[in-house]
């Protein structure tokens, strides 16, 4: 067993170089939970638009009502999306790696969102 004079001066006690930021990986989990709320959220967001501009949900609506509505739910599901890339990125580029899952998670979750909306509109009037 080694033992020191100054324990100051092992290696391990020593502090990293780069400070992790404080609860980066917290912020990135908090997003990756609040992905499914956003999701019911996008929901209402569509259709209450697509009533506010008069037209039936789930009827037949000009291209121009279907975008409107598509973009305005693409961009709240993809709020914590974004942020859990965000903060997983942050936290682990000072050195925590603890940030990569919830990353990977919210680029999984965001381009998957982005995928099916894309399909299913493109399929639609294939039908």
């Amino acid at each position: 067993m080694r033992t020191t004079e100054r324990p100051a001066e092992h290696p391990a006690a020593t502090p990293p170089d780069q400070p992790r930021p404080p609860g980066a990986v917290a912020r990135a989990w908090i997003a990756i939970g609040l992905i499914p709320v956003f999701f019911f959220i996008a929901m209402g967001v569509g259709e209450g638009l697509t009533s506010l501009l008069g037209y039936p949900v789930g009827g037949a609506a000009p291209a121009w009502v279907t975008v409107v509505t598509d973009l305005a739910a693409t961009v709240t599901v993809l709020l914590p999306c974004l942020a859990a890339v965000f903060f997983g990125r942050r936290a682990n580029k000072a050195g925590d790696r603890r940030g990569l899952l919830p990353a990977v998670l919210g680029t999984g979750a965001g381009l998957g969102w982005l995928i099916l909306t894309i399909v299913s509109e493109v399929g639609n009037p294939l039908r």
